[in-house]
């Protein structure tokens, strides 16, 4: 017999507030059973994963059960919990085993209340729960945070609806997820949670739609005006002024690398070598335009937009003021990402034509993956690409930006500079994207390409974040590090740091690109610390210039037995850092260090596997990989 039982309405000791009791009156009033899918997210792909599965879910139960995705940092989990009959989590681990920034607060709460559990008698008795955790398996701690969810509900007493599921973003995390879900709609089936109703079609007037109301005549000093805020944190973006912007490469390189450095000595922030700036991209002037015309509306239109009280799962309007649709498509639509399912489902109540809707409804069904495998997923076609292929689907511009297109997400860099040189100025060292995709479209990289085009003098909205890949607080340690590329970037920060505190202690550096005469950046800097003792060792290697491809990880097996020296000196044990690549070369750097244990230790495969991840455990082996 299948333990899972619905759970029966309580109580709880705490007074909601007038929001959670609005959102009770109307929980009652609709009369439906609820559930609550919460997503933990720091690039938007578990907010993707909540929105699909709410859709496929809505697909199956919606005639008797009400389903609501609520952003982490909004969920009042002291109130709300203990309610559920089923609550599940869809949670991001960002960078080395940490919560990622919406879902702090929600981790704080389930560890502190797991903490303090009384056994006779758990809170959460007869809440069932599911978790998909996302995560890199490049870091030591896989999908900490979802891991860390689902123990903490378990010990609080309640059960979960089958086994954690795990998607891995340096493999196919989509795949991941489809598997995970078949499993749980079978183990929801079984579980008799809720009862499966009548399918509801998705109609134009059921997607949840922001209200938009049209403005004729607005002073251009009221249109389109970015609040500027703190810088501290994603929310409150600081608009920093652009004072430098630089090609890296060599004239004879066919690819490009940019320097940029922005002025935030008017935020309320600060940052330390090692940390990450967040910064808001903005979509190119062509790709806005093919938009707008898509969507049949002109790039001057002039609206203001707010939320419709009927759809509670809406996110929170992008200005509180006017904007015209060429802002709003530049800075907040997400035009060339993959649309997911759930997206294709509120496309397709737009579609006039009746194939094009039975295709989208295809796409996005249970019965779909293959199809949604083939047309969307597999060959990365955008959603740009889907309203083109789908001409008579026209959403209006409130159902655009609340349910198919997902809001453009920050994206994240390594600090390549020193507060202790640069105490006002924060740098990015960028790549430039340029790929042709498997439909033959020419992907310019959405924020590379804009860092290419800013302009000293423009201002950006930016923010800084706390990262754990720091220097040693014994500034005395040895120090390894490992970053071909721009993995380069945060290692520019710790020569300038370590030649700012003008330690002895060893550095070493071990950097490669392609060709000398193309791609060998900040070749000047890494040759000026050598030569003032800053860096101990610099180890080149150029993989296009030979016969034989020439990578780091070679240069780090023949060095071996002197890298293990430092780094297992007990007295003054060193570190090793990796920063780059993180499907190849993280893993061969990986892998020779394994095989440099064995031989150095004279152990066994197994034995030097427990060697490193001690080291990672003490925090003397990290990366910061992609």
């Amino acid at each position: 017999m299948n333990e899972l039982t619905k759970k029966k309405k309580g109580t709880v000791s705490v007074a909601p507030q007038a929001k959670e009791v609005e959102a009770q009156e109307e929980e009652e009033e609709d009369g439906r059973d609820q559930c609550t899918l919460v997503f933990g997210t720091q690039t938007g792909t578990a907010e993707k994963f909540a929105k699909t599965l709410k859709s496929q879910l809505e697909s199956a139960y919606g005639s008797t059960t009400a389903f609501h995705v609520v952003d982490a940092e909004q969920y009042k989990a002291q109130e709300r919990l203990s309610k559920e009959t089923l609550v599940i989590f869809l949670v991001a681990t960002y960078g080395d085993g940490e919560p990622t920034d919406n879902a702090v607060d929600l981790h704080d709460y389930l560890v502190e209340e797991s903490g303090k559990v009384d056994y006779a008698e758990l809170p959460l008795d007869g809440v069932s729960f599911a978790v998909f955790a996302l995560g890199n398996r490049q870091y030591e701690h896989f999908c900490s945070m979802g891991k860390t969810v689902h123990k903490c509900m378990s010990e609080l007493g309640a059960t979960p609806l089958l086994a954690m599921g795990t998607g891995d973003d340096d493999d196919d995390i989509d795949r991941d997820f489809d598997e995970w879900s078949a499993k749980f709609f079978e183990a929801l089936k079984d579980s008799e949670l809720f009862e499966a109703g009548v399918t509801t079609q998705v109609t134009t007037e059921s997607v949840p739609a922001y209200s938009i109301q049209k403005i004729m005549d607005a002073p251009a000093s009221s249109v389109n005006k970015i609040i500027n805020g703190r810088g501290d944190n994603v929310h409150s973006p600081y608009l920093a002024e652009v004072t430098c912007v630089k090609e890296l490469h060599g004239d004879a390189s066919d690819r490009s690398c940019v320097h940029v450095e922005v002025d935030i000595s008017g935020s309320q922030t600060g940052y330390e070598a090692g940390d990450h700036i967040g910064v808001y991209p903005e979509n190119s002037k062509d790709v806005v335009k093919k938009a707008a015309e898509l969507l049949g509306k002109p790039l001057d239109f002039c609206f203001s937009m707010t939320k419709d009280d009927r759809f509670e799962d809406l996110g929170e309007v992008f200005l509180p003021g006017a904007m015209t649709l060429e802002f709003a498509l530049t800075h907040f639509a997400d035009l060339l990402s993959s649309p997911s399912k759930a997206a294709l489902k509120m496309l397709s109540a737009f579609a006039t034509d009746a194939k094009e809707r039975e295709r989208l409804v295809m796409l996005c069904s249970v019965d779909g993956v293959a199809e949604y495998d083939a047309y969307v997923h597999v060959p990365k076609r955008s959603l740009l690409e889907v309203l083109e292929d789908f001409p008579s689907a026209k959403p209006t511009i409130g159902a655009f930006f609340g349910s198919i297109s997902p809001r453009l997400q920050p994206r994240y860099y390594s600090i390549s500079s020193s507060p202790k040189v640069h105490p006002t100025s924060v740098h990015i060292t960028c790549a430039v994207v340029r790929d042709i995709m498997p439909t033959g479209r020419v992907h310019n990289g959405v924020a590379s390409t804009w860092l290419a085009r800013v302009r000293v003098g423009q201002k950006i909205p930016v923010f800084l974040r706390s990262s754990s890949f720091k220097l040693p607080q014994n500034r005395n340690a040895p120090v390894i590090m490992v970053g071909p590329g721009t993995g380069f970037a945060p290692f520019r920060g710790f020569i300038q740091d370590r030649r700012a505190d003008s330690t002895s202690a060893e550095m070493l550096l071990y950097f490669g690109c392609r060709h000398r005469d193309h791609d060998f950046i900040y070749e000047e800097e890494m040759k000026s610390a050598v030569e003032d003792g800053t860096l101990s060792k610099l180890e080149l290697a150029f993989s296009r210039e030979g016969k034989a491809k020439d990578y780091v990880q070679h240069h780090i097996e023949k060095d071996g037995s002197h890298l293990w020296s430092l780094l297992s000196n007990k007295k003054n044990p060193g570190y090793l850092y990796i920063c780059g690549d993180g499907k190849h070369m993280a893993k061969d750097v990986n892998r020779v260090l394994h095989h440099i244990v064995e031989k150095e230790e004279g152990c066994s495969g197994n034995q030097a596997e427990a060697i490193v991840k001690k080291m990672a455990d003490q925090g003397r082996y990290l990366k910061d990989v992609w």
